[in-house]
């Protein structure tokens, strides 16, 4: 599942016209700045990432929405709410901004505010910040005001690096996953002999590499790795990093009552860490931010990237070497059986293959998209120029699976 399948929508140009602001009075319900506002018990959301949006809405039970922020060092915040799906009617917000008060424990009154921003009902606060942590309350403008939005923290500066830890993307045990700011949980099930069938075959064998993670080395076969384990079920939890635009898919299990399992990356299977006594061991992913856009519509067009050479390419005998490799790979993607170029193209849309060479003029760095059509959706690889090494998969037009970091 996509990230961007969260955060977008299409609509026809004709459903923007809802898009109208009722008449504004003053605020209703202002919270007080000299106090630390705990009557309004927010529903709390936890760690909010920064560069992440995060959506809610505005409900008769949930008037009051709560994110946290930690810097290690002096930054500069940039917090906007905006709509939550393109087209929407806006919803009037009001952002209010704290910090945590070490001496007292407790958040204090709040250090900023903002309720309309330039000519929109929506909220901005830019601000230059020191190291602490921070806390984000969203209402509504009336106390009637109800509707979706999203709450975007963007930062740039040193203070903006994680505060601690080791530099794993996942922390530095399982637990942590679950309250990661850098992460969103997409699925979680229990797999058990009864609904193994359920994971598709790649992912039963990494199911058994995680059981060989503890002390059953030996296990040949998925059915056998759950017969070793506690209770004999594993927890599978399908992650996606946003800033990244990577997804893993996590196996952890218990074995004498400890926990164990790996994490594995979703587009190369590789084990990225394993779990040992709950502890993570053997981490070799940090957080990072991907350099190419959301969808191969936005890289065509990225001012980030100048084009250096674009073909369509109709016939196999087009490609050879290296591009004939990149070629089947992509084909692959929407149909695995395909073994020769001419099955890809004739499973591609109009018998077409688009060729694009790009360089993203920051970095200098040179990549190969190999994009077509795929039953009226965009499909396709990005590679490092000249080798099979992956920098992205479009899939459903998206991006994901990046390797192009910052």
């Amino acid at each position: 599942m996509r990230i961007a399948m969260f955060c977008t929508a299409l609509f026809t140009l004709s459903s923007i016209g809802c898009l109208t602001d009722e008449p504004k009075g003053e605020e209703e319900e202002l919270l007080d700045d000299s106090k630390a506002d705990s009557h309004l018990r927010p529903t709390d959301h936890g760690a909010i990432g920064f560069a992440t949006p995060a959506h809610a809405a505005l409900t008769a039970s949930e008037r009051y929405h709560a994110w946290t922020f930690e810097l290690s060092g002096d930054a500069r915040v940039d917090l906007t709410t905006s709509y939550s799906v393109l087209g929407q009617r806006r919803t009037d917000t009001v952002l209010y901004l704290y910090k945590f008060k070490e001496s007292t424990t407790s958040w204090g009154p709040y250090i900023a505010r903002n309720d309309d921003h330039g000519s929109s009902t929506y909220s901005r606060l830019d601000r230059e910040l020191t190291t602490g942590r921070y806390r984000v309350i969203v209402k509504g403008h009336l106390a009637s005001t109800l509707g979706k939005f999203k709450l975007t923290v963007g930062c740039s500066g040193a203070g903006c690096a994680p505060v601690a830890g080791d530099g794993c993307l996942f922390g530095s045990t399982y637990g942590e996953i679950e309250g990661n700011p850098d992460l969103l949980q997409i699925n979680k099930t229990k797999i058990t002999a009864a609904n193994l069938g359920t994971l598709l075959v790649p992912d039963q064998q990494r199911l058994m590499l995680a059981v060989r993670q503890s002390s059953h080395t030996d296990v040949m076969t998925p059915e056998e790795a759950l017969a070793r384990v506690d209770q004999g079920e594993v927890n599978v939890t399908w992650l996606v990093e946003p800033a990244a635009r990577r997804a893993f898919i996590a196996f952890e299990y218990g074995a004498g009552d400890n926990s164990y399992g790996a994490i594995f990356d979703r587009h190369s299977a590789q084990m990225v860490t394993n779990i040992h006594d709950g502890d993570l061991e053997n981490c070799i992913v940090a957080r990072e931010t991907c350099l190419l856009p959301e969808d191969w519509g936005l890289l065509k067009t990225d001012p980030a990237f100048a084009t250096e050479s674009a073909r369509v390419v109709t016939l196999a005998s087009d490609l050879t070497g290296v591009a004939a490799e990149q070629a089947l790979l992509a084909f692959t993607l929407s149909n695995p059986t395909i073994t020769t170029l001419a099955e890809g193209l004739a499973h591609a849309d109009d018998n077409r293959l688009n060729l694009v060479s790009l360089r993203h003029r920051p970095t200098g760095a040179r990549i190969e998209v190999f994009e077509y059509g795929a039953g009226d959706t965009s499909v396709g690889r990005i590679y490092y120029r000249g080798t099979t090494n992956r920098a992205g998969v479009i899939n459903d037009l998206f991006i994901e699976g990046c390797t192009l970091f910052e």
